[in-house]
């Protein structure tokens, strides 16, 4: 156990030291600091397909048209699901019209704000999406390390 703990200061001291020297993949050594977590919460009583869109880059073309879809499937009421993004991978994010499935209709939500890597959150955060409100009031809120994002 003590070898163990030994080695993890290492390798941290190792990564840290190289990070001040101005190495920009020293990150990847340390877990958990090159990625971003994205949660996705239902706090609704119906089914969610939450529809959430990411592009690598953040430029104002892929907030146009981001290149990538998340496939969640439907989000149980009650249920939270957790994906973890290298943060290269990650330029933008957003739930694009989140669509709520009551027995005889569907309610849209209206599209998240748009998250900027380097604006609204940074490799090492945590993105969450909540899902709240039913029929007319469904809708999403955006936080990042649990401040909610306007």
């Amino acid at each position: 156990m003590l070898r163990e703990t030994g080695s993890a200061l290492i390798l941290l001291g190792a990564a840290v030291s190289m990070l001040v020297g101005g190495c920009p993949n020293a990150g990847r050594l340390i877990p958990g600091f090159n990625t971003v977590e994205v949660e996705l919460v239902n706090d609704t009583w119906f089914p969610v397909a939450p529809n959430i869109s990411f592009d690598d880059d953040s430029g104002f073309l892929a907030s146009l048209a981001p290149s990538e879809t998340l496939s969640t499937g439907l989000i149980g009421p009650g249920e939270f699901v957790s994906y973890r993004f290298d943060c290269d991978e990650l330029g933008l994010i957003l739930s694009d019209e989140a669509e709520q499935l009551l027995p005889f209709e569907i309610y849209i939500a209206e599209r998240s704000r748009i998250l900027e890597r380097e604006e609204e959150y940074d490799c090492g955060d945590r993105i969450r999406f909540r899902f709240v409100g039913e029929a007319e009031n469904f809708g999403v809120v955006s936080s990042v390390n649990g401040r909610v994002v306007d």
